[in-house]
């Protein structure tokens, strides 16, 4: 069994020369070509970059901080402290790695960006709310119409989330996080589903797949099946932003009236899970 120790390029919260010291003295192999496992090191963001590239099995290792607005790496599984006994489980094969579904994200043409946890819009450098809709489509039969769920949001706010199962304990779960900021979540929903939640919305309205609009409460964050198409298209000019897809903290410019495609990829990210 060969591993891989992966950190973040520009600020590593802990010097891959420790971490190949470790596993030096567990006599354990290290392979920068062919590796098995893949040792993440870091916080969420370093997990959710790492997590969406690599094809292997992966350990997310987080390292706890004393700062107050420190990296929290809710996506870990265990923390740097506790990576020596991991280590000698994993090279025993007391361990389990599971499948976790991603995002596959269209925009501007046919270039796919794959996603771990969650895609955001957002307002930029921008003092107004931004106008947007959210088309959803599915093949599933909706029991309210007895037709294929198709409806359309037509939204005044700051933004919308889309989440997957894995990343619902992110930024999706903000207003859980308003409510109680210390309470320690769990996934939100079922890895069979995506989360969807409007930003601070203002307004929102509804034109459900019948063709008349619902004008009723539109809910802030709900859920979607895992084979939906999302389609967000921003109607009105403004300085917006579509976070989760690149490395860096910038985001992608967003232009008026081009939509953004969002469906369920066909890779799979493997999380190692030690019980």
């Amino acid at each position: 069994m060969k591993f891989k120790i992966f950190v973040h390029p520009f600020r590593p919260k802990v010097q891959k020369e420790k971490i190949q010291e470790l596993l030096h003295s567990l006599d354990l192999k290290i392979s920068e070509t062919d590796p098995d496992i893949a040792l993440i090191i870091g916080g969420d963001g370093t997990f959710s970059y790492y997590g969406k590239k690599l094809s292997i099995p992966m350990l997310f290792i987080g390292v706890p901080s004393n700062e107050v607005l420190g990296s929290k790496s809710r996506l870990a599984e265990i923390t740097i402290q506790n990576l020596p006994k991991a280590l000698k489980k994993i090279a025993k094969g007391n361990h389990t790695v599971v499948e976790r579904r991603m995002l596959d994200v269209r925009y501007g043409g046919s270039v796919v960006r794959r996603v771990l946890t969650d895609v955001y819009l957002e307002r930029g450098l921008f003092a107004g709310c931004i106008r947007y809709s959210i088309s959803i489509t599915s093949d599933k039969i909706d029991n309210n119409s007895n037709s294929k769920l198709a409806f359309t949001d037509y939204v005044i706010g700051n933004g919308v989330i889309i989440s997957t199962s894995f990343g619902s304990s992110g930024y999706y779960s903000y207003l859980d996080r308003i409510k109680n900021p210390r309470q320690n979540l769990d996934e939100l929903f079922d890895d069979e589903k995506l989360g969807v939640c409007h930003i601070l919305p203002t307004y929102a309205t509804r034109l459900l797949n019948s063709g008349t609009n619902y004008r009723g409460m539109v809910p802030i964050r709900y859920t979607i099946p895992i084979n939906s198409t999302i389609k967000i298209t921003a109607i009105r000019e403004a300085n917006m932003r579509l976070y989760g897809t690149t490395f860096h903290s910038k985001g992608v410019k967003i232009e008026w009236n081009k939509p953004i495609t969002i469906t369920t990829s066909t890779k799979t990210a493997k999380i190692i899970r030690l019980g």
